[in-house]
């Protein structure tokens, strides 16, 4: 009985770690992110209502932040669809899709661009 409250008691300690460190570096990682397209960023929020499509044109560094509920946006340039988890580094000239794919959630994109 002992080593299982011992067992336990380590996966609780271990559990409360990995999320202080998640939120301690996902700060980081957003801060960074940022900072990647320079020291005044232009911003641009874009609200995609569930199944929503939007073009947007993009000229060199773009940082793309999502919220919501469902953090997953679908981005889609140069042929390629690409999965996004709440941040995304872009250096891209041209047009790029938003897809918000799911059929219940908004989203929320803010489009940090040099």
């Amino acid at each position: 009985m002992s080593l299982f409250i011992f067992i336990i008691t380590i996966y609780f300690l271990g559990f409360i770690l990995l999320i202080n460190m998640w939120f301690r570096y996902y700060r980081k990682v957003i801060r960074a992110g940022i900072d990647y397209v320079g020291n005044n960023p232009s911003q641009k929020i874009i609200i995609l209502k569930p199944s929503e499509i939007v073009k947007i044109n993009l000229n060199g560094k773009a940082t793309i932040i999502v919220s919501g509920v469902n953090p997953w946006l679908t981005i889609k340039y140069n042929g390629i669809k690409q999965k996004v988890y709440k941040i995304r580094l872009l250096n891209h000239v041209g047009e790029i899709e938003l897809i918000n794919e799911s059929k219940i959630f908004t989203l929320s994109v803010t489009i940090l661009t040099e």
